[in-house]
């Protein structure tokens, strides 16, 4: 009997270790297999990043390689594949690449520099600097603007109209349209002479909803929260859009640059994607250049190419650099998702004009990337020479390069550099028409 009991309760043992083998191996088997998987997600996950990589670098390299291979026009062109009829088009078709090394200064003399120009100034998209180009390239030339009625907009919520702005002095017409307004082509039209070049400019639509939040701080978004009023609003932003503006033409964070760029509200409300894409064609029909302002210097060397200009014609210094508000949270990255889905037709413009801006880039002649680096150099020198608050006896050379002929920055051109919008307008008003201009207003 007590044999008995032994061999069971050795048999027990027995059972009992072969089950904690068992347990063991598969606790084995379980680990080497989530090793294994761990090991094959971070490899495809490496070889995604690294396929990404070469892929981005092979299309730059032969973006690179094609625009600078100026004796093979014919493999330029079929490399290029660009729909939009404009004066980069045309400038192309009448001009030989190859001839690049005689091109001295890639201002094409014996042709006239276009002075007509309707700029569409979007808020809170970079676009106070390019104002400020407009202004110190036109108003030592005699240039008549469009001058508004208020100091720093013609209207917010309405396209030009004669009685927002002042009329045009006896015997002149507009030159140039650079003041907030909403746009529409029949409108600008009546003012603008037929040859007019249309530009505008976008920014990111999460980043420019950010400044706009900061800089207009909207009282019914504001007040839902004390911290976080963004994150509170973005989880449900037609809750509140509709509850307190209803109408985007009255919102500064619903699709605000679609709104300035003249999309109905009707667009913008029902999100319809074949609406949008009706109303993002027509705009690509109408501007001849969109500036992205992530990419302002590639941008204004586009339109210096454009305009028949000269290098120093687009130096400027970024205007209105504002902090964060530190009394609530800042944005996080999650936001920018929940940003897009609200935001469907700003997103719909950038990302339409962000390509066609590297098509035009492609498209407007050799050497492109080599003129933005070099006008990077110079805005740079410019820059140091002008902070340094030069005398009225100082000057300072740029030299010669294929790119820009010699000439001399003085502290005149630093005060124009550094001249605000209000600043302009107002020398404007004086010399047009011998006026002082109404008060600045925010949201006018």
């Amino acid at each position: 009997m007590a044999m008995k009991e032994l061999e069971m309760s050795h048999g027990n043992e027995i059972g009992l270790e072969q089950k904690d083998l068992e347990r063991t191996n598969m606790k084995i088997a379980y680990k080497l297999y989530t090793c294994r998987m761990r090991c094959k997600t971070r490899f495809l996950a490496i070889t995604a990043v690294l396929l990404t990589m070469f892929v981005v670098v092979f299309q730059w390299w032969e973006v690179i390689y094609q625009y600078n291979d100026a004796n093979n026009v014919q493999a330029r062109q079929s490399f290029i594949s660009c729909p939009h009829q404009n004066l980069l088009t045309q400038q192309a078709k009448e001009s030989d690449p190859c001839k690049v090394s005689q091109t001295k200064y890639f201002h094409r003399n014996g042709e006239q520099e276009i002075h007509h120009i309707a700029f569409l100034k979007v808020h809170k998209a970079a676009s106070g600097t390019m104002t400020s180009i407009l202004f110190r390239y036109g108003v030592p030339r005699n240039l008549t603007f469009v001058l508004p009625k208020f100091i720093n907009s013609i209207s917010s919520s309405e396209t030009i109209h004669e009685k927002y702005i002042h009329p045009k002095p006896k015997g002149r017409h507009f030159d140039i349209v650079t003041s907030h307004v909403i746009y529409n082509r029949e409108a600008f039209q009546t003012f603008m002479q037929n040859d007019t070049v249309y530009i505008g400019i976008l920014r990111e639509p999460y980043l420019q909803f950010k400044s706009s939040m900061n800089y207009m701080q909207p009282k019914y978004i504001y007040n839902l929260s004390e911290t976080n009023p963004i994150q509170i609003y973005l989880k449900n932003p037609e809750k509140y859009e509709f509850k307190n503006v209803k109408d985007p033409i009255n919102s500064w964070v619903n699709n605000r640059q679609a709104v300035e760029f003249g999309i109905p509200s009707r667009v913008i409300l029902e999100k319809k994607p074949e609406d949008i894409d009706a109303h993002v064609k027509q705009i690509d029909r109408d501007f001849d250049l969109v500036i992205i302002a992530e990419y302002f210097d590639e941008s204004v060397v586009l339109m210096r190419r454009m305009l028949n200009w000269k290098i120093q014609d687009i130096l400027y210094r970024r205007l209105h650099i504002r902090g964060w508000d530190q009394k609530v949270t800042l944005p996080r990255p999650y936001d920018r998702r929940l940003y897009r889905k609200w935001a469907l037709v700003d997103y719909a413009l950038y990302d339409f004009f962000f390509t066609r801006l590297w098509d035009q880039a492609k498209l407007s002649g050799p050497g492109f990337f080599d003129e933005v680096l070099r006008f990077k150099q110079v805005r740079e020198e410019v820059e140091d020479f002008c902070k340094s608050k030069p005398n009225a006896t100082d000057i300072y050379e740029i030299e010669t390069s294929i790119w820009n002929e010699q000439f001399n920055v003085t502290s005149k051109m630093c005060d124009f550099i550094f001249y605000e919008e209000e600043d302009w307008v107002k020398i404007i008003a004086l010399q047009q028409y011998g006026i002082t201009p109404k008060p600045s207003s925010k949201t006018h």
